[in-house]
């Protein structure tokens, strides 16, 4: 499996910023495909726009759908990974990082805003944590943690 075939998701997002700092993020890193659902005020009207001026600048593939679940069906991921510090399960990035490449089409999806994705959302998949984190670090914090240490696995392999 490569970065190309992990399918990474920011749901629920109103901040412009957050958005284009987290396509950055996932293409920096490597990674093709970026979906962002539910994305609302400066993210849906700044935010949006700009991120798929990256992805088309970069050569990447960047979604806008309107829910997180159209995200999962859509995409036909294996498994569905979602970031969640209040229902998921703790975990180091190297183990999200090996449950990940077990996978064959897996997605992760993090949430776009301070609060953790709720449990509607946590119930799409399997939900995870970083171990150790005392709160929520923020998506762009805990998609830079996983998403470095898996890219650095798929180096290795």
């Amino acid at each position: 499996m490569g970065a190309a075939t992990v399918v990474v998701v920011l749901h629920d997002v109103s901040s412009a910023q957050r958005l284009i700092d987290m396509a950055r993020l996932v293409y920096g890193l490597g990674f093709s495909d970026f979906i962002v659902s539910k994305a609302y005020g400066a993210a849906a009207s700044s935010g949006v726009p700009e991120a798929s001026r990256l992805a088309l600048k970069m050569g990447k593939r960047f979604a806008v759908l309107p829910t997180a679940r159209d995200a999962v069906t859509l995409t036909n991921a294996s498994t569905v990974f979602v970031v969640s510090s209040e229902y998921g399960e703790p975990m180091s990035p190297d183990e999200i990082a090996s449950l990940i490449l077990s996978e064959e089409r897996p997605l992760i999806l993090f949430g776009g805003i301070d609060p953790a994705p709720g449990r509607d959302v946590a119930a799409l998949g399997r939900p995870i944590y970083i171990k150790g984190a005392g709160t929520r670090l923020g998506p762009i914090a805990e998609a830079a943690l996983i998403l470095y240490t898996l890219r650095e696995r798929l180096q290795e392999a």
